[in-house]
């Protein structure tokens, strides 16, 4: 079933070759987001003053919630560190955008982007959310409503940044919440987001953290594989890291490449499903 964002036209792509998307494309990275300060996570009734106005165009859209203090909730970092949901804002989606912009069609907005929670009307607007650290993640009732509507009126959801067995038990309670007997099915490279711009072999996307071996999870409409593709969990990694970093030499660029080329085909899937 097509999204009801799409209906009447569909997102052309051009592709390339594969290749050094970071070496290739580094002139979309440079003089750009790293050159963002440390940045304080806004709160709840701040958001108009961080987010861009809706013009049309895809925006890169990261959910803000309150942590219930479950799990670790992820990791504090110096520059900016803030709360689980915060985590490699903004620098990560800003690098994210150009190299989208740079590779696709899609043109995406560049140089902003948006935080807005699943109980706030305006993420109806766009098609394809982003959420990180959901072991700390507990929503409001508000924000369970918000996001089983969203999900059920075509939305996509991108989960990215959290690792553990504790950590994944409390997204699938969570998220139960949302779509009652959700099943997280694993996905091999056989899955057509593996394919859907760049060829992919998921192996290879490891996570930039540890010996610790990924493991990608669909979750379904009805849990029928046969039908749209809901929600993308990448457990046990992290690939908005190496966007954020990927100017800065601190990992291999071969693997920036395949986070990049990752997050690409995300879009594209979700744009064209």
């Amino acid at each position: 079933m097509r999204s009801p964002w799409l209906t009447g036209a569909l997102v052309t792509v051009i592709g390339t070759a594969g290749g050094a998307l970071v070496s290739r494309h580094a002139s979309a990275i440079r003089g750009g987001p790293s050159n963002v300060g440390p940045v304080e996570a806004p709160a709840r009734q701040d958001l108009d003053d961080v987010n861009a106005p809706y013009d049309g165009r895809y925006h890169f859209v990261r959910v803000r919630y309150d942590p219930r203090g479950r799990g670790r909730g992820g990791f504090g970092r110096g520059r900016g560190g803030g709360p689980p949901w915060f985590h490699d804002y903004p620098r990560a989606e800003r690098h994210f955008a150009k190299i989208l912009d740079e590779t696709t069609f899609v043109h995406p907005l560049v140089d902003g982007s948006n935080i807005l929670t699943f109980d706030d009307p305006r993420i109806f607007q766009f098609p394809i959310a982003y959420i990180v650290e959901v072991g700390s993640w507990e929503p409001t009732e508000s924000e369970v409503e918000g996001l089983a509507n969203y999900l059920n009126k075509g939305g996509f959801l991108i989960v990215d940044d959290f690792r553990g067995p504790w950590d994944l038990a409390n997204f699938e309670t969570q998220f139960n919440r949302v779509l009652p007997g959700a099943v997280l099915v694993e996905l091999d490279e056989t899955h057509e987001i593996f394919d859907s711009f760049f060829r992919i072999d998921p192996e290879k996307v490891v996570p930039p953290y540890g010996a610790q071996y990924p493991i990608f999870y669909g979750i379904f409409e009805d849990n029928d594989p046969e039908k749209r593709l809901v929600a993308i969990v990448n457990y046990d990694n992290d690939i908005a890291e190496y966007w954020e970093f990927s100017d800065y030499g601190y990992y291999p660029i071969d693997l920036s490449n395949e986070a990049y080329k990752l997050g690409v085909n995300y879009i594209v899937y979700a744009m064209t499903h």
